[in-house]
Formats: structure tokens, sequence, C-alpha cells
């Protein structure tokens, strides 16, 4: 484990950080002080744009998946210490554990950082509107091959949080736009829930952590840095990414439930007599464990307990997981480090699994289906799908008319009557921008302009050169990316406002 948990990073980093934990402990501050993650507090976890601020938002939801990480990485250490594993391995989890229990926290913490406005129905707008692109006459125009087409979209029809994720923590961070935050690769790699890109999931499907993509292409260079780094093979998990991933299996179903039930979505005694349904069948599949009928019992308690009958329920619930978890990876503790392990912690088959799905099940049936999630969730897919059709005006633009936005050039601008699309244009971040232009010049922004500086030579001059010199196909790819880097970065208000001003609904005041 000691090889897989370093402070190196993509770019030497100007603070003084010399120890695994004060880098850990740095790689937490650069998320949490981060707009991305505070942007948080205002995407939804289900209900959008919900004004009871005991409902979680992503923000809150991710602090509770953090909770459990650590408990759990808490957990492993105890277990570890009374295993018959060996000294040395005691020895590092002994002396490393605020170290390693502060990645496992900074995973968690910024789990669903890449999470679109409304949650899955905005990932999949964002999949349909990418799907479409490649028959658009418009792109037929731009690029005549069909397969180059496809190979351009490729990244999003397959988009997901987790990869966007990946791009916001490596890219649109900070201020050189090539960087992002430049957390460790230690930290960059523990993220990873899933291994492959776009253009390798189909050739991997059967692979392990293939479900979805984990990294887009353009993030492809950083995340094999990080691979070679560590010397860990290409498309595996970190042993901590195990960890992140239970966390996050634990907390959520629980924490929906809860939420239901705050907002009286869910009647109690419903989802005792469901719940209750669901335990008794997984008693009976699993030859009747205690924690079966101590869950039950706990359903079954009176209002009058001390912490009340769901909290309770939820606390039982979560110690037997995080248990469970802690004693499965300390038990694979060696197939886990060694890159051999093909199942994640909460598997399909497993009592903590069947478990969780009882409260997967009645989410299901009765709180994803319920008359607010869903309606919420056709506004939001199409608040989406609007937002992005707008932008079509700029991904029409052949590049050497592109670059009139880019360097604000009024007489072409005028020439080529882009006053719509420079208002547009007008709407995206600098950081977003700075990310696009770093990527067209493959060097940090604040790198270029030093090198312009020493060289004597015009930055924009130099940019322009560049620019012009590139591939038509790797600037459009970037300029879609640069698009949903914008619209999957909105929060669920920002991103109502945004459509209905572009659309002419509300006039912006």
């Amino acid at each position: 484990m000691e090889n897989l948990n370093s402070i190196g990073r993509h770019r030497l980093s100007t603070a003084d950080h010399d120890s695994l934990l004060a880098s850990t402990q740095s790689d937490r501050a650069r998320l949490i002080y981060s707009a991305a993650f505070r942007r948080l507090q205002q995407k939804a976890q289900v209900f959008s744009l919900e004004s009871n601020s005991s409902v979680r938002s992503r923000l809150t939801h991710s602090i509770e998946v953090s909770h459990i990480g650590r408990y759990i990485v808490a957990k492993v250490l105890e277990k570890i210490a009374v295993s018959d594993k060996s000294d040395e391995i005691k020895k590092y989890w002994e002396n490393n554990s605020l170290s390693l229990s502060n990645i496992v926290e900074t995973a968690c913490l910024m789990h669903d950082i890449g999470n679109p406005p409304f949650g899955h129905f905005g990932e999949a707008a964002v999949s349909e509107w990418a799907g479409s692109l490649a028959q658009k006459e418009w792109l037929n125009v731009l690029f005549d091959d069909a397969e180059v087409r496809k190979s351009l979209t490729l990244d999003l029809t397959h988009f997901d949080g987790n990869p966007q994720g990946f791009r916001i923590i490596t890219k649109l961070q900070g201020d050189d736009g090539f960087y992002g935050l430049n957390l460790t690769y230690t930290q960059l790699v523990a993220f990873l829930k899933y291994t492959y890109t776009s253009t390798e999931k189909a050739a991997n499907d059967s692979s392990p952590f293939s479900k979805k993509i984990g990294y887009f292409s353009t993030e492809e260079k950083v995340i094999k840095s990080a691979w070679k780094a560590l010397e860990m093979p290409e498309n595996s998990r970190h042993p901590l990414g195990f960890l992140m991933e239970a966390s996050d299996d634990i907390s959520y179903c629980i924490s929906d439930i809860e939420d239901g039930i705050e907002k009286k979505i869910i009647n109690m005694d419903h989802f005792k007599k469901e719940v209750i349904r669901g335990l008794n069948e997984v008693a009976e599949k699993h030859q009747h464990p205690h924690i079966c009928n101590e869950l039950i019992g706990k359903l079954n308690g009176s209002k009058g307990d001390s912490i009340g009958i769901f909290l309770s329920f939820k606390t039982k619930l979560s110690n037997f997981l995080v248990d469970s978890v802690a004693e499965k990876y300390v038990s694979n503790y060696e197939s886990i480090c060694g890159f051999d392990e093909k199942e994640e912690l909460v598997c399909e088959g497993t009592l903590s699994y069947d478990l969780l799905k009882v409260l997967k099940v009645y989410t299901g049936d009765f709180l994803f289906t319920s008359e607010e999630a869903e309606c919420m969730e056709l506004s939001g897919f199409k608040i989406i799908l609007g937002i992005l059709e707008e932008f079509e005006c700029i991904l029409k633009l052949k590049k050497e008319h592109f670059i009139h936005l880019l360097t604000n050039d009024f007489k072409g601008i005028k020439k080529e009557s882009l006053h719509r699309q420079r208002r547009l244009f007008n709407r995206l971040p600098e950081k977003h921008l700075n990310a696009y232009k770093a990527a067209v010049l493959e060097s940090s922004i604040l790198k270029f302009e030093s090198d312009c500086r020493k060289q004597n030579v015009s930055a924009s001059d130099k940019f322009k050169e560049t620019f012009n010199a590139l591939n038509n196909e790797v600037e459009w790819k970037l300029r879609l990316h640069l698009i949903i880097d914008f619209v999957s970065g909105m929060t669920d208000q920002y991103s109502m406002e945004f459509f209905q001003m572009v659309k002419g609904i509300n006039v912006y005041k």
C-alpha cells in the first residue's frame, strides 16, 4: 500500500508539503475552498429547487458520505490491528491512519462534484443531446465522415458525473486551466470508481469497473501519468477507491428515504410495512442472520424511543454495513492491493447488498415515482436540453469564425454576423475558457504567457498561430467540452434562470 500513497502531483506544488499527512490535508483544503465544491449546496440530491433546508443537497449528502468514509477507515484500522496481516501492514496503517482517512474523506467529499443540474436526468439530457449531434446536418457540413462525427461526440454520449468530476478537479479549477486543483496523484486515482474512457469501454464491457466511463479522453494523459507514477496497472482501481464507493452506497439509500419522510412523500407506517416484508425475504435468503431481526425490531419500536424509530433503524443498519465493508476489505486486502479484486465491497449476492436493495426497491417504487420528483425531472430534462440547443449556434461555427469570439475581434464578429453567438459566448466563465485555451496550447496559461514574455512575442499572436495550426477535429471536440463544462457546472436554480433568459420566458435584470 505504501507505494500507492504518494505526495507526487502532476505539477510540482509551490506549497511546502513534504509528508503524506500534510499533502492529504492540503488536498482536502484545495477541494473544500473551491467554487465547484460550494456549488454542490445548490444541486439537488433528489428534490431540485427545494426550499426545505432539512432536505439534502449534494453538499450535505457528500458531507454525510465523507463521515461514513472516515468511519470505515477507522473500522479497517481496528480489524487490521487484530488480524493475521503482517507486522509491516499493521504498522503502516497505524502510522498513516489519519492520512489514509483524509484521502478517503476527500474522495467522498468530491464524489458528486461533476454532477450536472437535476442529477441523473441532467446526465441523460446531455447524453441524449450529444447522441443526436452526429445526425445533424450542420455537423455533417463541418465533418462529412460519419465515423469522425461519432468519435467527436463519443465522450458525451456516455456523459456522466464521474468523468465530468475528474475533469473539474484536474482542469477546471485554478487559474492556469491546465492542472485544476493539482491534487496528489493518489487523491486523483482514489476518486475513480470506473477506470475506462469512452473509447475503451466498448472493448472492456465485461471488465471490472467498466459499468460507466470514469474519465474523458481529454483527461487521459493525466490519469495515465497518475497510474504510472503510482506503479499501478492502467485501468485499475486504487485500493482506497473501494472505500469511497462503499461509503456512497451505504449513505445515499438511507438518506433518500429520510428526505422522503421529511417531505411527507413517504408514510412511516407504509415504509415499515414494506421494508419489514423485504427484510423477511432477505432473512430467508441468508439463513436468518441476526441483523434482519434487529432491524425489524428497530422498525417495530415505539415512538417514545429516545432517538426515534427511523434514526434508530438507520443507525443500526449503517453500523452493520460499515462493519461488514471493513471486514470484507481486510479479508480481501491482498487481492485489493494487488489489483486482482473484481467486485465492489457491496456486491450482488452479499447480505449487505441485499439489505440495501430492500431500500433501493422501496425508493424506486414509492419515492422516485412520486409526482413531485417526476415532474421536476421532466422539467429539468427540458431545461438542460433547451440550454444545450441554444449553444449549438457556437458549435456550428467553423474554426476560422470561432476565433473571432475567442479573441473578441469586433470586426470579424460584425463581418460574420456573430452577434447572438458573441452574447452566448460571453456567458462562459473565464476558468472554463482558460481550460479550453490551455488544451489548445497544451500548456498552462500562466506558463504560456511567461514564455511569451521571455521570448518578447505577443501572447495573442502566438495563441492565434497555435490555434490556426490545430486540427479542426481536435479543436471542435475541445469546444464541445467547453459548452458542457459550463452547462454541467450550473446549479439547479441558475440553470432554470438561464433557460428562461435564453428562451425569452423571463427578461434578465
